[in-house]
């Protein structure tokens, strides 16, 4: 079964799924566990800060779990079979060049946010300063040092990158609302609009994130399988904290000035730009054609009813 050969979109299950639904929960999901927040916070003997580091943390792993839930339950409604999503691991699967490419993607995002900004460090200095100093604000070791107990937040951070957060995008970002926009728009449109919306949810660093979610895409539809990206995306998100926590050790200085400090590593943006932009944009350009391919969940299917007539006969 692929998406050019069901009859008609009702049989198409993916038409039952809204992605606007899964926003408007996403909103209300949020606004509702704010107030269980705020109730609690009022309640005489407990007392905390709501915008500490460690409950944002908790407060979103908590809204992601709930997004996820209402998700899967309106899959097995739709009738989707989640392990033609999920797919299968290809036999033989050579997961070195995935690390390199994780790696390569780390240094190209670092790379073109420097080589970017650099110059509008000049023209609009506060625009690029107030980013900064965000960007900085949001290092773990800073933020662990403004909640009440670091230890905590170090685990929370862990669980949500590593594990919560990554189920959370991969599943429905890159499986869910690929498949339903594909099936309204057909491919290139839906990914041309998932690219868009990333961007703008990605702004200070858009470059970068275009090109981490055509990756993302080229491997789940190459290998039709949600774990690669699962894999690739705990990669990343390892090299990331790695980065992060050797920058503010290393660069970060409260006393330093952030433009100047941020000037002076243009050279090694360039020198990240020039190590990882070949690797990267060739991946995206030799298996840019696979975009254009059936999607993993009808390819998954297809084959898994092949296999069940082979058996049969």
């Amino acid at each position: 079964m692929t998406v050019t050969n069901i009859p008609s979109p009702e049989d198409n299950p993916f038409f039952l799924i809204k992605v606007r639904h899964i926003f408007g929960w996403y909103f209300l999901l949020g606004i509702g566990i704010y107030f269980q927040i705020a109730i609690i916070n009022h309640t005489p003997g407990i007392q905390f800060d709501t915008e500490d580091p460690l409950v944002e943390a908790i407060f979103g792993t908590y809204l992601e779990i709930f997004i996820l839930a209402l998700v899967l339950r309106q899959c097995r409604l739709a009738g989707i079979q989640i392990k033609y999503l999920v797919g299968k691991v290809p036999n033989h699967y050579q997961w070195l060049p995935v690390v390199g490419l994780a790696i390569a993607s780390e240094f190209f995002s670092i790379g073109v946010f420097r080589i970017f900004y650099y110059p509008l460090s000049f023209i609009v200095p506060s625009f690029v300063e107030q980013i900064l100093t965000e960007n900085r604000d949001s290092s773990i070791l800073i933020e662990a040092s403004q909640t009440f107990n670091p230890g905590l937040y170090y685990l929370m951070f862990a669980l949500d990158s590593f594990v919560i957060f990554n189920l959370f995008f991969n599943f429905i970002f890159l499986a869910i609302i690929p498949h339903r926009w594909a099936a309204k728009w057909g491919n290139i449109p839906a990914i041309v609009a998932l690219c868009l919306l990333w961007m703008i949810l990605g702004y200070k660093n858009f470059i970068a994130i275009l090109v981490y979610l055509l990756i993302y895409l080229i491997l789940y539809l190459k290998t039709r399988s949600l774990r690669v990206i699962i894999v690739f995306g705990v990669v990343t998100s390892l090299i990331f904290t790695i980065w992060d926590l050797s920058h503010t050790i290393f660069f970060n200085t409260q006393t330093a000035n952030i433009l100047d400090t941020f000037r002076s590593q243009i050279q090694l943006g360039v020198l990240f730009f020039a190590l990882s932009a070949p690797w990267v944009i060739g991946f995206i350009y030799k298996n840019w054609s696979v975009l254009k391919g059936p999607l993993p969940y009808f390819a998954n299917a297809s084959e898994a009813d092949k296999i069940k007539a082979d058996s049969e006969t």
